[in-house]
């Protein structure tokens, strides 16, 4: 009985060990789960560092006359592009302009998911602050962005937000990192040694540069080309998800950034923002229209009986609604 005793005892100080050996796993699984989600939060944290960094380097100047944004409203941003040429060189050589002519206003609808871009051409006469009729472009000569700012708000009664400014010698970067956009040109045409054909051209690197700086070309003819390599480079952003992707976003977001200058006003925050709602804009949720316009006494001049009704659907969030009802305003995808 002595042993049978001692059997007893022994047998049941087991069952513990083996309940702690069965249990030994899990907690191994734990310990490796919570490594992991550490780890993962170490990344993103660095990844948002980095993003942070990118954004902050993004060069910022004072502009006066911006609007506040406001709850429940959709926001606006005049977009110009820097005076140089396309190799870099000041734009007083003779072999490329010395200004750019665009003017676009890029709205995004209040909520977010969709919105269009305005362009005015840089020729119409408006009336400049403090300088009476000039062309448009002339603001931003005499003033800056500032005078641009406050001189396209009373031509127009839109609200600008936020100022940009596109350096379009940095695009050839931006160009190689989203793998290129496709253009179609109605006719052979050269712009410095390149040859552009007939047809659809997959623009890359310095190519989209020359392509958008073409000197032969008309300051008109050079802006809708701007406009165009614009809303390729955003529908290609939107359309692949190039900005919501992790895996290529930082790449994506260094080559933008480093093509930018934005106002002073603009926190790092709302250049994400900005970022993230430019990255869920298909090319079916933008619309691109070019502002009417009409010859009085030999000027380009505004048509208000069709701008104001512009004016008012960017300000109620409708630019594809005023695109319906008049086509023709809307810019065209093929420009020679």
């Amino acid at each position: 009985m002595a042993d049978v005793t001692s059997r007893t005892d022994v047998q049941p100080a087991a069952g513990p060990g083996r309940s702690r050996r069965r249990r030994r796993p899990w907690r191994i699984a734990l310990i490796s789960l919570g490594s992991l989600l550490a780890l993962v939060l170490v990344v993103a944290a660095g990844a948002y560092t980095y993003v942070n960094h990118l954004v902050s380097s993004i060069p910022r100047v004072k502009v006066a006359a911006l609007a506040a944004v406001t709850a429940n409203s959709g926001q606006t941003f005049l977009f110009t592009a820097n005076p140089y040429g396309p190799t870099g060189l000041n734009g007083q050589t003779t072999s490329s302009p010395n200004y750019s002519k665009l003017f676009m206003l890029l709205h995004i609808d209040a909520n977010g998911k969709a919105g269009g871009a305005v362009t005015i051409p840089g020729d119409t006469i408006v009336n400049v602050p403090g300088h009476g009729a000039q062309p448009l472009w002339e603001a931003l000569k005499i003033g800056g962005p500032s005078l641009a700012v406050e001189t396209i708000t009373r031509a127009t009664g839109v609200p600008v937000n936020h100022y940009a400014r596109i350096d379009f010698n940095h695009v050839a970067s931006l160009m190689n990192t989203i793998g290129g956009v496709n253009v179609t040109i109605p006719k052979t045409t050269k712009a410095f040694g390149e040859t552009f054909h007939a047809g659809v051209n997959h623009l890359t690197g310095v190519t989209a540069v020359y392509y958008a700086r073409a000197s032969s070309l008309s300051d008109v003819g050079r802006t809708l080309r701007q406009e165009v390599l614009v809303r390729a480079v955003l529908a290609k952003i939107g359309d692949e998800h190039l900005l919501t992707n992790p895996v290529i976003m930082v790449s994506v977001l260094k080559a933008i950034t480093s093509a930018l200058t934005v106002d002073s006003n603009m926190t790092n925050s709302e250049v994400v923002s900005l970022a993230r709602q430019l990255g869920s804009l298909t090319g079916s949720a933008a619309t691109f229209v070019t502002a009417a316009t009409h010859t009085v006494h030999g000027q380009l001049v505004l048509n208000p009986a069709i701008d104001n009704q512009l004016w008012t659907a960017i300000k109620q969030d409708d630019i594809k609604g005023f695109a319906a009802k008049y086509p023709s305003t809307v810019t065209p995808q093929t420009v020679s």
